[in-house]
């Protein structure tokens, strides 16, 4: 075996160790906010090897939401309009396969307030796979569809719905999928927010007035 391919597997499980013992901070002992040195000393390394891998908090969570990526069977933006059913039970499979990390990851940006950027990049995609369905809307109307999509299908959801409700996950995917199913088909329709059945827009409550 080459040595870069030993030092590949070596970083790949000092990753995994950091992983593991960030998940542990977060969902064992309940800590938010948590510091390079706590990562460390859970994962049984220095924390000048944290570092070498993540130069702050943001680093880390963003390499965390990277590998759960990873684990996806091909990049979430490659996913086409007609397969968003395939995107949520792709998804989801990785939610299920590794709940804890996901679990840890939804603690930590809620807690912590910080933006990832993968999420923004999710974002994107769902307006992008959207966009073949919301030409008939305005703008913001048309963003907004594609965020309430995003969020019914991301793992924010997935962990109130495991674990604040107890929902089976396989059952949780269904219901998910029907719901964003059920929208896309009504947007293909030409129905949405502000559009009456026949299709036409109705004028906000503000003009009727006038």
């Amino acid at each position: 075996m080459s040595p870069a391919i030993l030092r590949n597997r070596h970083a790949e499980f000092t990753r995994d160790l950091i992983f593991q013992a960030l998940t542990r901070l977060v969902l064992d002992e309940g800590i938010h906010d948590f510091s390079i040195q706590q990562v460390a000393d859970v994962a049984g390394v220095s924390h000048r090897t944290v570092y070498r891998y993540f130069s702050n908090r943001e680093e880390l969570l963003e390499g965390l939401a990277e590998w759960l990526d990873s684990q996806m069977p091909k990049k979430l933006d490659s996913y086409q309009p007609d397969e968003i059913a395939d995107a949520i039970r792709d998804t989801h499979a990785v939610f299920a396969q590794q709940p804890d990390r996901v679990r840890a990851l939804v603690e930590l940006a809620r807690g912590a307030k910080i933006r990832l950027r993968q999420r923004k990049q999710h974002t994107r995609t769902a307006q992008r796979l959207m966009t073949a369905f919301t030409g008939h809307l305005e703008e913001e109307d048309a963003r907004a569809v594609a965020v309430l999509i995003r969020a019914l299908a991301g793992s924010d959801m997935w962990c109130r719905l495991t674990g604040e409700y107890g929902i089976d996950g396989q059952q949780v995917t269904r219901i998910v999928i029907w719901a964003v199913t059920t929208l896309v088909d009504a947007l293909k329709a030409g129905k949405g927010p502000d559009v009456d059945p026949q299709g036409s827009k109705r004028r906000p409550l503000k003009e009727k007035n006038r």
